[in-house]
């Protein structure tokens, strides 16, 4: 895929896409443009989310995406995956091969504890999932 980004200082700059790019470019207010691939997703059922506060009732998620910065000063920044709670303007982690594999590591114990706790729930349902 080739992109053409139009930038309102100088003439429009074409860039090629990774195989793995999604088509869904973001830019940042500086013009640096993004590279993405598709977005894994993590979240509860909706008929399970709980109001918060005095808002309406959000379903937690985690969502995670491979980007490659491509600014328009080449500056070489590597790729990464960006780590959110689903929420553009909210709370995210840039993560490095190193803090990726971290986060792997951490994820499985997570889904490790909460597959126990699923067991448990099953025998406290008498055996009915």
């Amino acid at each position: 895929m080739t992109v053409t980004l139009e930038r309102p200082v100088t003439t429009p700059t074409v860039r090629r896409c990774p195989a793995w790019c999604d088509g869904q470019h973001n830019a940042d207010r500086d013009g640096n443009f993004f590279h993405r691939g598709p977005i894994a997703v993590a979240a509860v059922p909706d008929s399970a989310a709980g109001p918060t506060g005095d808002s309406d009732p959000a379903v937690p998620a985690l969502t995670a995406h491979l980007v490659l910065p491509a600014g328009p000063e080449f500056d070489g920044e590597p790729a990464q995956i960006t780590v959110d709670n689903g929420d553009l303007f909210g709370p995210y982690a840039e993560l490095n091969l190193a803090q990726a594999d971290a986060f792997l590591r951490d994820l499985k114990v997570f889904t490790a504890r909460v597959q126990q706790m699923h067991d448990r729930l099953v025998e406290l349902n008498g055996g009915r999932p």
